[in-house]
């Protein structure tokens, strides 16, 4: 926690540091509304705070980057550990046919430990066959191994949105099928979809929530003003539409459109939007809470400060993802580049040394309501960087303690000796390998948030 706060809080290339900055050049262009050069001033300092959102949001751009490759090695590994152990499972029971029933140790403990490896990456159960021979079901469900034939995993791009890569199980008559990323909670390949759906995902929308929330009212009350020559303030900066994408196997001729009416109620989440039971259903995929809406005569809806319009024929289970805030930041970028333009007055004949408006302007950095209608710009990055900083200490803390009880029931494990796979020592290897794919979650989030804590 103290490393996120030193970088996001103190560090001098900080988002907190160019949104001070910012609002300091415009408090002295507030006290010398007619000089020019505190004009260009504030200028360069609205570029550099552009600037650093760009450079987090697109840190964050990688990660998700990194999520993709790295549930693709792990889809690999899967597949390989799942061929290995078929293919001991085909060979132990022909020696122990051969052989009379005796026991090929060392291939049962080469199997033991290919199961344990493979439980690291995603929580398995192992049932025994006579003779043996282990059969591996992940803890959804979905088989793995079945005697001497090993079922494939894939990774494929989500069909809610194609730029994530997800998990399919390959099945030979339907072709890849998506498994629900809620049954894949374990092992290290649990933790990072956890990561990008609970922590990634709302990192990146709480930051574009912010910069639309900045861009909006800063646009607002600076258009309510008149610049050096007279005219009518402008927008002052560029900001980033709603997104939202069809799923690839929606079935209707439906579209949907979304803009933002009231940048100041849009929250940091993403949604789903389906069509079921001959309604639209919207859920908040950050608080996984679900409503209904019906289209006005002119197929529109508003919520959370969006308005929605629908066009075409939905078919049932017809889906979409709208993404309110994905795209604001990328989209981000200063549109005034002339120091005249900077509307300071409240009036158009006012005069240079008019600077009612510019202090409507800095009096936004501490309005409670701009982000989300319940926090001021300075108070929602605080509440960012407390709330990265707390699930940091606390996946330290925790993956520590399942550390230490995965060591303990090793050893206990190891301590067994001359037993055959009885009831006991059945019981210490499940207990082992929950410990183990918990403790993995634990892990694989902290390391990535230990990454996260490096922005620059």
């Amino acid at each position: 926690m103290s490393k996120i706060d030193n970088m996001l809080s103190t560090s001098t290339s900080s988002l907190a540091t160019q949104m001070q900055d910012f609002f300091t050049s415009l408090q002295t262009l507030v006290s010398n509304a007619e000089d020019p050069a505190a004009r260009q001033a504030l200028i360069g300092k609205s570029e550099g705070l552009v600037n650093q959102f760009k450079t987090t949001d697109q840190y964050l751009r990688d990660q998700d980057k990194q999520v993709n490759i790295a549930i693709g090695a792990s889809v690999d590994q899967i597949n390989n550990y799942a061929k290995q152990i078929a293919s001991l499972n085909d060979q132990i029971s022909r020696l122990t046919g051969v052989g009379a029933g005796a026991s090929p140790n060392n291939l049962l403990d080469q199997r033991d430990q290919l199961v344990s490896e493979l439980n690291q990456i995603v929580g398995v159960e192992v049932s025994v066959q006579d003779g043996g021979t282990y059969n591996i079901t992940m803890a959804n469900g979905y088989s793995l191994v079945q005697g001497s034939t090993a079922r494939q995993l894939a990774a494929v791009p989500s069909s809610a949105d194609p730029s994530r890569t997800t998990v399919a199980y390959v099945d030979g008559t339907a072709g890849n099928i998506e498994i629900p990323e809620k049954l894949l909670n374990t092992g290290s390949l649990g933790g990072i979809l956890t990561f990008r759906s609970q922590d990634l995902d709302q990192t990146r929308n709480t930051l574009g929530q912010m910069a639309l929330a900045f861009a909006e009212a800063f646009n607002t009350q600076h258009k309510a003003g008149f610049d050096a020559n007279g005219d009518a303030g402008e927008d002052f900066f560029a900001i980033g539409k709603p997104a939202v994408l069809q799923n690839t196997k929606n079935k209707g001729d439906v579209a949907i459109g979304a803009t933002v009416t009231d940048a100041s109620a849009v929250l940091a989440t993403d949604y789903k939007i389906s069509f079921d039971n001959n309604q639209w259903q919207v859920t908040r995929l950050a608080s996984n809470t679900t409503f209904t809406v019906t289209p006005d005569a002119n197929g529109k809806v508003a919520f959370d400060g969006l308005e929605l319009t629908f066009t075409g024929t939905p078919a049932v289970n017809d889906s979409f993802t709208l993404k309110p805030v994905s795209d604001a930041i990328v989209n981000m970028d200063v549109l005034i580049t002339d120091e005249a333009k900077i509307a300071m007055a409240s009036a158009e004949d006012a005069g240079d040394s008019d600077n009612r408006n510019g202090q409507a302007l800095l009096d936004l950095q501490s309005n409670s309501k701009t982000v989300g209608g319940a926090k001021s710009f300075n108070d929602a990055y605080a509440s960012l960087v407390s709330d990265i900083g707390n699930k940091t200490a606390t996946l330290k803390t925790s993956s520590t303690t399942q550390g230490n009880v995965v060591t303990q029931l090793s050893n206990q494990q190891q301590s067994i000796s001359g037993v055959n796979l009885d009831e006991e020592y059945g019981n210490l290897q499940r207990f082992q390998q929950y410990y183990l794919a918990n403790a993995q979650v634990l892990q694989t989030a902290n390391a990535i948030f230990d990454a996260l804590v490096n922005i620059r």
